[in-house]
């Protein structure tokens, strides 16, 4: 199965692959700054494997992808080559959400809930083709320390949660006494989610911020790996697509 999210529901442990609660560690991101990176082996000595386990354990795994995907390379294994990128963009993209470094990361805290839904799907697939995901144009770029450019995205991701609950607070007080939620159309079902005019509000409180995660995750990606491939020796693979799956 290549769909990380579809395995949370059959892989035992794969759900604590997606994210991190850095609150849960320190509310100071001077603290957390300090802190991480660390090594896996580190932060369990320090704080038990319990208790990665309970807050997420995101940036380990993606860093452990990110090498497993170098390993596929080397073995010039397309079949692990693909699936092992395809695991590796979900894992940083998920690490570029800001409320994938947050208990609180659907706002149940905050009575905020749906704030996940809002951030991740509904304002990109409302503004999407308003995007430009590569500003820079498609160039890609060694990375030396692999490990910093994760934990990097992280802190930056975490940096980002005051403003995405604080100006969802806002434009909820904007619209007091109007409804904020309706069903939205969705392929070929209809879900509760906030309304288009409150996604359209909040999207413009937010000056950009879920661009410019996206246009990070999709420059770290890239380059991600290209890095793998290069530290493998760049090797020469076969260009012919492989065989169609009959399972």
């Amino acid at each position: 199965m290549n769909d990380a999210d579809l395995r949370k529901h059959t892989v035992v442990d794969e759900g604590i692959r997606h994210y991190i609660d850095l609150d849960r560690y320190s509310p100071s991101p001077d603290t957390l700054h300090s802190w991480f990176p660390m090594t896996y082996d580190e932060a369990a000595h320090r704080w038990s494997e319990d208790s990665l386990h309970a807050h997420g354990i995101g940036p380990w795994h993606a860093l452990k992808t990110y090498r497993k995907l170098i390993y596929a390379f080397d073995q010039k294994d397309v079949e692990a080559i693909l699936r092992l990128a395809v695991d590796l963009a979900h894992y940083i993209s998920d690490l570029h959400v800001p409320l994938h470094t947050s208990a609180n990361y659907d706002g149940k805290q905050t009575d905020q809930t749906g704030i996940h839904a809002l951030w991740e799907t509904q304002l990109p697939e409302a503004f999407m083709a308003d995007y430009d995901l590569f500003p820079h144009g498609s160039r890609v770029h060694w990375v030396e320390a692999p490990e910093a450019i994760i934990w990097r995205s992280v802190l930056e991701s975490h940096a980002c949660l005051d403003s995405v609950f604080s100006f969802e607070l806002a434009t909820r007080q904007s619209f007091a006494g109007e409804r904020i939620d309706a069903y939205v159309e969705r392929g070929r079902t209809r879900q509760l989610m906030r309304s288009p005019a409150f996604a359209a509000a909040y999207h413009d409180a937010l000056h950009g911020q879920v661009e410019r995660r996206m246009v990070a995750a999709c420059s770290r990606v890239s380059s991600l790996w290209y890095s793998a491939w290069v530290e493998a020796g760049s090797p020469v693979l076969n260009a012919e697509a492989p065989a169609p799956s009959t399972g």
